[in-house]
């Protein structure tokens, strides 16, 4: 639905802007609110709704292959992704931006405490510093809905997506060509690669559209990095990822037990995986990823530890699924204090996930 904070009276005029002066007026909004880059479409537009069309029978082959593992609600949200009239009725344009907050640089900051010397450790991605992108892809957009009305003059209706709706934002982002598909099935932008987020801001009046021309350095083809540095043959250039061999997945939205090919998987990630974005095009100059103490994490009372995740990407997981990756983790360390946490935690866990992880294999 359209946000309801805002009437939506005379919501169907067009802002009074030609093309030119909306395209320089966004893209100065954006910058000065944080973002990155962006573009605007109207939700009828033929090229559009043709990509969302071959699309649709992509996603539906790469759902009924079983490639989206236990990703249950990407099957609830085919259909509503397959069109935005049924999902957001009143939107007649979108504006596609991108923003990063901090990833990847070795400044950006984290609320973990530093782990204890010789501590068993597991690593969370980097793009999971700073603040939360939800949150920070959410106060862009909104604040420039904000800029928007007052640049109208008129009331407008609109509804934010980061994440958060069920639509194809990277095919928004591409059909507004902000950039092209990495090998790695992210969005790949001329400065920044593949280090950025991507927000929906859906508005009921016809705005100028603003469709750019990607000019990448080099295509992608020539390069596949990311598909050379994916440790577990989950991408293959050209094609869909197989999600049940991404760490990514693995680590967050596999919630079930992981079996002992998975724990081979994973290495040493506790959430996410850094290994196809830190190559593209060229690797960390330092580690950006975040250690995390495993003693800490399962032996610090969960409500801290979920103190600790709040305002960040890794509450999405949240303290169970770490800690069952934790498990993991441990049984693959040989460690004495690996295996002295394991019998501590064997003897003081009340959570069934952990302890059917513990039991597993």
């Amino acid at each position: 639905m359209m946000n309801e904070s805002i009437s939506q009276g005379e919501a169907s005029g067009a802002t009074p802007l030609s093309g030119e002066t909306f395209s320089a007026w966004l893209a100065a909004t954006v910058r000065t609110l944080g973002g990155h880059s962006a573009a605007c479409l109207h939700l009828d537009n033929p090229v559009l709704l043709e990509h969302i069309r071959a699309n649709h029978e992509l996603n539906r082959a790469w759902l009924d292959s079983g490639q989206a593992g236990e990703m249950e609600y990407l099957f609830r949200h085919a259909a509503m992704k397959d069109d935005l009239h049924v999902t957001l009725p009143s939107a007649r344009s979108v504006i596609v931006v991108t923003f990063r907050n901090k990833w990847g640089h070795p400044d950006a900051a984290h609320p973990f405490p530093v782990p204890a010397p010789g501590a068993p450790v597991g690593y969370i991605s980097a793009y999971a510093k700073e603040r939360d992108y939800h949150h920070v892809g959410q106060e862009l957009l909104s604040g420039l809905a904000a800029e928007l009305v007052s640049l109208s003059g008129r009331d407008v209706g609109w509804a934010i997506g980061v994440d958060t709706k069920p639509v194809y934002e990277r095919l928004l982002a591409l059909t507004g060509g902000l950039g092209v598909q990495g090998g790695n099935d992210l969005l790949r932008t001329p400065e920044l690669n593949v280090r950025v987020f991507i927000g929906c801001l859906f508005v009921d009046c016809r705005l100028p559209e603003v469709i750019r021309t990607p000019k990448m350095l080099f295509p992608c083809e020539t390069c596949r990095a990311c598909v050379k540095r994916c440790p577990t043959g989950a991408l293959e250039f050209g094609k869909p990822i197989d999600a049940r061999k991404c760490i990514s997945y693995l680590t967050i939205e596999k919630r079930t037990v992981l079996d002992r090919e998975d724990g081979a998987k994973i290495e040493d990630w506790l959430f996410g995986c850094d290994w196809c974005t830190t190559v593209c095009p060229v690797g960390d100059a330092a580690e950006t990823r975040i250690p995390v103490d495993l003693e800490w994490l399962l032996k610090t009372p969960a409500a801290r530890v979920r103190k600790i995740l709040e305002g960040t990407a890794t509450s999405y997981a949240g303290v169970t699924q770490l800690r069952k990756t934790a498990v993991v983790l441990l049984k693959k360390n040989p460690s004495p204090q690996a295996a002295a946490l394991l019998a501590w935690v064997r003897d003081h866990s009340g959570s069934e996930v952990v302890r059917a992880q513990l039991m597993a294999w």
